[in-house]
């Protein structure tokens, strides 16, 4: 079939193939991994400038504001203890809160037990559930640091993590920063494998290209640190399954940049299932670009309003080109493709995969040469090949939650928060 293919491709003329890929370059992983070689090549050559004069010099702590980690935990009994041990002890001014909300196990207990035998820790507790949202702003009543950090309970901290991730907050203009969020168990199975090769190109280095550009959009809610100041002008948590978008946009709107650090890594759970996968993407999804993005902050891309600046703008309309006009067009050209059925259909779809994973083998290199564990993350990129299925499955995801969202607004009666907060909201 090689063979076959080989003579198939040939016997067409370049501008015919470029007209056959057109689908694949509206594809997520193709459009960034061209960006990101070039950054890539752009901070090779800076590399080798320096080494060749002698100038380069290796990345110094300098800031050390005042930090608060706030850990917001329902019913993880189990999970707790591990992120406070990996948190306590690794920064000079820090101070943790434990928030209860309103668990049914012994969470409390165990948090509790944590603070008698650890300097400058606080156990608050919600007297029912609450969500997230109204943990993190009880917690904030709290404490007079500079710096706040929110972190998931089930995640873990490098141990230089609070270090890295305060240093852009140096720069007064900066307003937020996002760590990179790793997987900590990314070959318990295939899904779990393929959720980490992701985070590591979307969270690490996609994050990277997109600080560069001015048009980071998102402070990851499992880690990330927010200055104090930004918070006490009125942008605390809001509720919602994204509240760390909003959050982030709020802060966009304001006037401050979102940088990221990327050396600042927290290490967490991969989901271990499909049903559990697909379960999550439909609630972020359905929140992401309609919900907040093409509603709450819509007026970020209006030129009169005033909160439009050109970054803001591109937040917005990046996602809206990439996240709505372009999944359409896939799905039509999909449909379209099963409908026709062309009788060189094997060949079509042999390009089109041959093409996917060159594309992927880029974002691979740049990975690999950012990352600060190459060996470790080569093994995480190995999956690389197969990615393709995983971006098709998450693709049909965003298709239905996306689709359910503009026609019912079905993000409103998610679970993820309780049902009296829901309903106490209002509903953009």
């Amino acid at each position: 079939m090689l063979t076959d293919w080989t003579h198939w491709l040939f016997s067409h003329h370049p501008e015919q193939i470029g007209a056959l890929l057109w689908a694949l370059l509206l594809i997520d992983g193709p459009r960034y991994a061209l960006s990101k070689l070039l950054m890539c090549v752009y901070d090779t050559s800076r590399e080798i400038w320096h080494w060749l004069r002698g100038t380069r010099e290796m990345p110094r702590f300098t800031y050390c504001p005042s930090v608060c980690v706030i850990v917001s935990v329902y019913n993880g009994e189990h999970d707790l203890e591990a992120p406070l041990r990996s948190v306590w002890g690794t920064y000079p001014k820090l101070e943790i809160i434990i928030v209860d909300d309103g668990s049914t196990d012994r969470t409390h207990e165990v948090a509790c037990r944590f603070a008698r035998c650890h300097e400058g820790v606080q156990v608050l507790r919600m007297p029912e559930r609450s969500g997230k949202s109204p943990a993190m702003n009880l917690a904030l009543q709290y404490t007079k640091a500079e710096v706040v950090i929110g972190l998931d309970a089930d995640a873990e901290l490098a141990s230089t993590a609070i270090w890295e991730v305060v240093q852009p907050l140096a720069d007064p203009q900066v307003g937020a920063v996002s760590g990179s969020i790793l997987g900590r168990n990314p070959f318990t199975n295939l899904v779990t494998w393929f959720q980490a090769y992701e985070f590591l190109n979307c969270v690490f280095v996609g994050r990277i290209l997109l600080a560069r550009l001015g048009i980071l959009g998102i402070a990851s809610g499992a880690f990330s640190a927010i200055r104090r100041t930004v918070l006490d002008m009125g942008y605390g948590w809001d509720e919602g399954s994204s509240l760390d978008l909003d959050l982030t946009l709020r802060i966009r709107k304001s006037g401050f940049k979102i940088a990221h650090a990327p050396y600042a890594e927290c290490y967490t759970d991969m989901l271990p299932t499909w049903k559990a996968l697909i379960k999550q993407r439909l609630r972020w999804d359905r929140t992401i670009t309609i919900r907040l993005q093409g509603r709450k902050h819509v007026d970020m891309a209006f030129i009169w309003s005033r909160n439009f600046r050109g970054g803001n703008f591109v937040v917005l309309a990046e996602s809206w080109f990439f996240s709505l006009f372009c999944m359409y067009g896939i799905a039509a050209w999909a449909i379209w493709f099963l409908v026709k059925c062309p009788p060189d259909w094997p060949y079509i779809l042999l390009t089109l995969y041959c093409a996917y994973v060159l594309f992927e083998l880029i974002q691979v290199v740049v990975a690999l040469y950012y990352s600060p564990s190459p060996r470790r993350d080569a093994l995480v990129c190995a999956v690389f090949p197969f990615i393709h299925f995983y971006h098709a499955v998450l693709m049909i995801v965003r298709l239905v939650a996306t689709t359910q969202e503009i026609l019912v607004r079905r993000s409103y009666s998610e679970p993820f928060p309780p049902e009296r907060i829901r309903n106490a909201t209002w509903h953009w």
